[in-house]
């Protein structure tokens, strides 16, 4: 819930929003949530908000982390 990720898988694959959860929470108790999560939350494409929401505090951060990660895949896929 805290970036979307969840709510982004669920609306890429089709399956259900709770089930992303619940992978994601039994995934923390191991360990590898806490490492994949943020993972995504950077990876993942950001969806545009909706017009009159704010942005979340740590959306500005994200955003340049998910450009300069994008900007270096991009550029190892040319050579």
């Amino acid at each position: 819930m805290l970036g979307g990720v969840c709510r982004g898988l669920a609306d890429a694959t089709g399956v259900d929003v709770v089930l992303w959860r619940v992978g994601f929470l039994a995934l923390a108790l191991t360990g590898a949530g806490l490492l994949i999560y943020p993972l995504l939350w950077v990876v993942l494409p950001v969806e545009p908000l909706p017009a009159g929401a704010r942005p979340a505090p740590l959306d500005p951060v994200v955003e340049r982390l998910h450009t300069s990660v994008n900007g270096a895949l991009s550029g190892t896929r040319k050579r």
